[in-house]
């Protein structure tokens, strides 16, 4: 009876859709798992699960529940808690964490890796039963498998950025007396791990310089990733920055493909540094596209998609489209500074400003595209009516070139080319119809290191990327220490700031997490 169980639950799992190829596959039926993956149907079906786990995860398995945010953005400068914030939400604005923290629970990543895993085990044993239609193809093969490594690989890049070493698992759970309890992995070996699976998927590509389709995880989307991977720092130099590494797998990314089948960046792909151009990005006009219509983009490199008819709501804490009784919201300096800019193309088209007693908008991800592009125009009456409400499909990205071109940016400066490094800069900089940094300014590597942060605090805006570029780069007691005594003394305890303890860069592991593995040990300073 428990084997029925565990088999029955396991394929309600797999069955979950989301992705757009996938949302409409026949979900799987009951039944024991050697009953399955057995045609390329079901192959089709396993890969919805991988894909929608990595939906829920990051978008929201329920209200307010969209760990990109608190994971990439909650613990940073961007946010801010609102009345409605409970323990969770204090703890990360506070830097408070404790293991009893929801969001200190990494198992919506272990099942991504989980259901990779079974894909990666059982595809290649589909033809010994399939036959005819049913028949996975080579070329099927290979990409679904590429996409199952560089899924894995994803996954244990947000496990290295938020709780350093962890548990590594390779293969699937087959049997109830699997051992789940692995110990923690060293940090270096996580990584290993991450750059020795994205080479796989890497190698599994049968032909370069296809053009993908952005929902799935593809060439382009290996390169960035590998390329982020090797930008990665650990608070304890456990990790370092392989900068000349990193800027290679930008190179192979500058040569690939987008969605429209343009090449990302065709006269940067040789020589470090050189090329990259100003309509390698999307134009002034039409940077909204890049979030309400990225099949259609240049930039896009991965997105997820949520389809709000597949899915249900949407209902992302302090980025939906809804004004409710979100937890959390744009932290008010920035909606009264930033977001009113009229030199700055980005603010009102990111942060909505036309209720100005309630800034919990995050407009970035609807329509229509450059509302704003005469800078002293913000959304009408009508145009704010339109993105409210729960019924709206969202696109988020998890990879763009501007991203991209910010962080090679950050590369070249470190290895000491800051002439190119402020190129690529400006090239981000001026679509937003900001003045470009000239060769008299950003002349040390900190000046430059610190304009590229801020660019990207702009441009990524609620996009997930700020609290790990503070750590990438050991801002995080720089920025946040003056920003925690604030809400400390608003909060009505003593300033202590963010203090000197590096370690609490990292998560607690989640209590449950520590219950069910008494192989795990919690990270410092926090108790158990």
């Amino acid at each position: 009876m428990k084997k029925q169980l565990f088999y029955t639950t396991l394929l309600m799992v797999l069955a979950l859709g989301g992705c757009k190829k996938f949302a409409n596959e026949e979900p799987l039926s009951d039944g024991k798992l050697e009953d399955f993956f057995k045609s390329v149907y079901e192959a089709d079906a396993a890969m919805a699960g991988m894909y929608a786990g990595m939906q829920q995860c990051m978008i929201g398995e329920s209200q307010f529940n969209n760990r990109l945010t608190y994971w990439g953005d909650a613990r940073a400068d961007n946010m801010e808690p609102s009345q409605y914030a409970n323990n969770n939400h204090n703890e990360m604005f506070l830097n408070s964490l404790t293991p009893n923290n929801t969001y200190s629970d990494w198992g919506p990543l272990y099942t991504i890796i989980g259901r990779a895993n079974l894909n990666i085990a059982k595809f290649p044993e589909i033809n010994n039963y399939a036959r005819g239609s049913q028949i996975i193809s080579d070329a099927t093969l290979k990409s679904y498998l590429m996409q199952c490594y560089t899924m894995r690989a994803v996954c244990y890049f947000y496990l290295l950025r938020i709780w350093g070493g962890v548990p590594i698992r390779t293969t699937p759970f087959l049997k109830l007396d699997d051992n789940p309890k692995a110990p923690r992995e060293s940090k270096a070996k996580v990584k290993e791990q991450i750059i020795s699976d994205l080479q796989t998927a890497y190698d599994l590509i049968a032909t370069k310089g296809s053009t993908p389709i952005i929902w799935y995880l593809h060439e382009g989307a290996i390169a960035a990733i590998m390329a982020d991977v090797y930008m990665w720092r650990s608070h304890d130099d456990e990790i370092m920055p392989e900068y000349d590494k990193a800027i290679e797998w930008m190179k192979i990314l500058f040569k690939s493909k987008g969605a429209t089948g343009k090449v990302y960046n065709a006269t940067g792909q040789t020589v470090t540094g050189s090329g990259g151009v100003a309509t390698d990005l999307e134009t002034t006009g039409n940077w909204k596209g890049i979030f309400t219509n990225p099949a259609g983009s240049i930039e896009t490199i991965w997105s997820l998609h949520w389809n709000v008819d597949a899915n249900g709501c949407p209902c992302m804490a302090g980025v939906s489209s809804a004004r409710n009784n979100t937890p959390i919201k744009t932290a008010f300096q920035i909606f009264n500074t930033w977001g009113k800019s009229t030199t700055d193309t980005r603010g009102k088209q990111t942060i909505d400003q036309f209720k100005t007693d309630n800034w919990d908008r995050v407009i970035k991800w609807y329509g229509p595209n450059g509302f704003t592009n005469a800078t002293t125009t913000y959304l009408t009456s009508a145009q704010a009516a339109s993105f409210s409400g729960t019924d709206k499909t969202v696109y988020v990205p998890m990879y763009r070139l501007a991203d991209m071109f910010l962080l090679y940016a950050e590369a070249l400066n470190k290895t000491g080319d800051r002439d190119n490094a402020r190129r690529y800069l400006n090239l981000v900089r001026m679509r937003a119809t900001l003045p470009a940094y000239t060769t008299a300014e950003l002349t040390t590597e900190t000046e430059m290191e610190d304009a590229i942060l801020n660019e990207r605090r702009w441009e990524l805006f609620a996009e997930g990327k700020r609290w790990f570029d503070l750590v990438r780069t050991d801002r995080v007691i720089q920025i946040m220490d003056p920003i925690l005594k604030a809400r400390q003394l608003a909060n009505g305890g003593a300033e202590v700031g963010f203090g000197t303890d590096k370690r609490k860069y990292m998560w607690p592991l989640n209590r449950n997490v520590m219950n069910a593995n008494p192989n795990l040990q919690q990270n410092k300073p926090y108790s158990d």
